[in-house]
């Protein structure tokens, strides 16, 4: 089987397809010259293996644009993501031709890159495979639900998108294949409004009280129940509340259900759902997932977004996990787009959404750096023999009588350029993004946990309440670490690790 493993800078599983064409083309009309979109993909390869601004323990495809995390899955040993992918598109988001490329991993870290699973089938007016979700069906299968989005407004019923599926034809779900022979979902088809919004996309799966439905962006929280254990069968009953933005993922988490709505800033509602009157009481927390786009982005950000089009699903463990779409970043470089580190979702004791990095991710430590009790009194110190641009940080601060204090990331020999993450006034600025992070004066400490990995950088503060993730380019030399306080502040302590690379 020519699955070709993604380690070092190899290639794109392109000779994959090409070895495996119904994995692609699944017996339809397809769009895809697979030689022309390998082509594509090799000749960017080289361009963006020179980046050192590329993460390097990420997951990303080896070039091009990559778009939403579309679909993920844990099945039989591998962990498996799903992604909108165009190899003809460069580096920029391109409308036509965007499909679902598909990746594995058997621990989070390293990962293969795969047969791409559906492309857009122009035989029949497909422009373009729109996000959506895998989840099982009643016998235990993987099943792909996505939307079609036509060619011209007259390609389709009523001009409208329709929401498909496909199911695997093995164990490695490599090979897709549309079933059935049309759409499952589309507008005043099975009970679905007439007037559904001509948008309405991202369908996602979830069950509740024996029951299985799905709901849709772009729809008011239209919600479809399937009618049979293959989930081929579909009837509208309903619509909820809370349903907003983009890419929604609705899922129960310990005594509560949670909504995630890819809005600027993506958000959360906990609640609870009720599969008799298809409702959802937003009665619980509500709050900001990730503050990456900043509280108020003005229109000109719009791809400066940070984390954008999650997904979650449950491992054999029991464990909730979200990942998303890392974007923001600068074209003209031959790659666009990874995916964030996998995030391990929970509810604190009074239902607050927590996100904390999967344990995974300590396998990629390295080199150790400690330091314990630093007093600093109006001063930045820069630390010695702590600097890269591929680290885990771990520092928690004692506020003390500090109007100001916190990390320099990134510093410049001199000290004057650096990405701050600075506390102040309740507020805590991360390289420009403010975030509310309210302390207690003399009773609450500040624990950030950094990620850095080259222009991404993903922030968990305060063990899992809030996180920020921004994409950033300082100077490539720019590599050192400071601690600082405006007053008095302690620095409890502070661990560092370089991350190995993962490519």
């Amino acid at each position: 089987m020519a699955i070709w493993l993604v380690m070092f800078g190899a290639a794109l599983t392109v000779a994959a397809v090409q070895s495996h064409p119904a994995s692609a083309q699944t017996g339809e009309a397809s769009a895809w010259d697979i030689g022309k979109a390998r082509a594509a993909v090799q000749a960017a390869i080289p361009k963006a293996a020179q980046d050192r601004t590329r993460p390097v323990y990420h997951f990303r495809p080896p070039a091009q644009w990559m778009n939403d995390i579309c679909g993920a899955i844990h099945y039989k040993g591998y962990y498996h993501i799903f992604y909108q992918y165009n190899p003809f598109s460069g580096d920029r988001w391109g409308d036509d031709y965007t499909a679902w490329a598909h990746a594995r991993s058997k621990n989070l870290l390293h990962w293969e890159d795969l047969p791409w699973a559906i492309t857009p089938m122009k035989g029949r007016g497909e422009r373009r495979c729109n996000s959506g979700c895998v989840t099982r069906d009643g016998n235990g299968r993987p099943r792909l639900f996505y939307t079609f989005v036509n060619e011209t407004r007259d390609s389709t019923r009523h001009g409208k998108r329709e929401q498909w599926s496909a199911i695997p034809l093995d164990d490695d779900l490599i090979t897709w294949r549309r079933v059935p022979d049309g759409s499952l979902m589309a507008a005043g088809m099975n009970g679905v409004p007439e007037e559904v919004d001509a948008g309405w996309s991202d369908p996602f799966v979830f069950r509740s009280g024996g029951r299985t439905f799905v709901t849709f962006k772009s729809c008011e929280g239209l919600v479809c129940e399937a009618m049979n254990a293959e989930l081929t069968q579909w009837n509208y009953v309903g619509h909820m509340d809370g349903v907003d933005g983009e890419c929604p993922n609705v899922f129960p988490l310990g005594n509560k259900w949670v909504l995630l709505r890819s809005t600027k800033p993506p958000t959360y509602v906990v609640g609870d759902f009720d599969p008799r009157n298809i409702s959802f009481d937003m009665n619980g927390r509500q709050g900001v997932l990730d503050y990456g786009f900043g509280q108020d982005p003005p229109e000109d950000r719009a791809w400066t977004r940070g984390l954008y089009a999650t997904n979650t699903f449950c491992d054999d463990s029991g464990r909730c996990l979200m990942v998303g779409w890392v974007c923001g970043f600068k074209p003209g470089r031959g790659w666009n787009g990874c995916m964030s580190l996998p995030r391990v979702l929970s509810l604190d004791a009074d239902n607050n959404l927590l996100q904390r990095p999967a344990a995974e991710l300590k396998n990629l430590r390295g080199r150790h750096m400690q330091i314990e009790n630093l007093d600093l009194r109006h001063e930045s110190r820069r630390l010695d023999r702590i600097e890269g641009d591929t680290l885990e940080i771990i520092a928690e601060f004692k506020p003390n009588d500090a109007r100001r204090f916190g990390l320099k990331v990134r510093c410049s020999e001199d000290g004057r350029n650096a990405l701050l993450l600075s506390h102040g006034n309740g507020i805590l600025d991360v390289a420009g993004t403010e975030v509310p992070v309210p302390l207690d004066p003399g009773a609450e400490d500040l624990t950030l946990h950094v990620f850095l990995d080259k222009s991404v950088m993903e922030v968990f503060i305060n063990d899992g309440p809030t996180s920020v993730t921004r994409v950033d380019y300082p100077g490539e030399n720019d590599l050192g670490l400071a601690v600082f306080a405006e007053g008095s502040a302690t620095v409890t302590s502070l661990d560092v690790w370089e991350m190995k690379a993962v490519w």
